[in-house]
């Protein structure tokens, strides 16, 4: 009989965890329906208020350094040394580089 509680109980919280991963995507789609949201962290040297992005206080070195790495007269390497974060960053930030007029 204890095993049997034990089971239930375990098939009880398998299904919560189901509905909450459902009602979490549910919200997401439906935020993503507007196209000023952006779900997630945001961008290199960029903040977010409810959802918007904003641009940060080193947005203009950021736009310089990303545009010398795509012309290839800096290397990805340096160019996260002097931004401060990881070569993988600024492969994102390349990658999504309407966000930054390149």
């Amino acid at each position: 009989m204890h095993k049997l509680q034990m089971q239930m109980l375990g098939a009880f919280a398998e299904w919560q965890a189901r509905v909450k991963q459902m009602n979490t995507k549910e919200g997401i789609a439906a935020r993503r329906q507007n196209e000023d949201y952006h779900h997630g962290r945001p961008p290199l040297d960029f903040d977010k208020n409810d959802g918007q992005l904003i641009e940060g206080a080193n947005y203009d070195q950021v736009c310089a350094v990303l545009d010398m790495v795509i012309k290839e007269d800096l290397s990805k390497r340096k160019a996260a040394n002097e931004l401060g974060t990881s070569r993988t960053t600024i492969n994102r930030a390349i990658e999504r580089s309407d966000l930054y007029g390149i």
